[in-house]
């Protein structure tokens, strides 16, 4: 990953910038394993296959959890998580343990 210019002023931009981040490899990496969860191949997580992925990822993936990862990230509200609302998991999580590291 490269530097960032500029030091973020908040979560929501620590997240773009985790995500701009990216490299196209990793990308592609994240979406092989995307598509290995997503086994009714909708091209969308349901929930089962949500916890499949957070416990794979060692996150919290309680039920509870996981509805409302559900709730709060399905951005078209249509109960699944399509490759771009899971990139933004995936970085909200990322985003969420270095702020808990950094306040430790």
């Amino acid at each position: 990953m490269k530097k960032p210019t500029n030091k973020p002023k908040n979560e929501s931009e620590v997240k773009v910038i985790l995500r701009n981040e990216l490299t196209k490899e990793q990308k592609e990496e994240i979406k092989d394993a995307f598509d290995s969860i997503d086994t009714d191949g909708s091209g969308k997580l349901d929930i089962s296959e949500l916890k499949v992925a957070l416990d794979a990822l060692g996150f919290d993936s309680r039920r509870d959890e996981t509805n409302r990862i559900i709730d709060d990230m399905d951005k078209n509200k249509d109960g699944k998580i399509s490759f771009e609302e899971f990139l933004d998991i995936l970085t909200l999580q990322i985003v969420s343990t270095i702020i808990i590291f950094i306040k430790d």
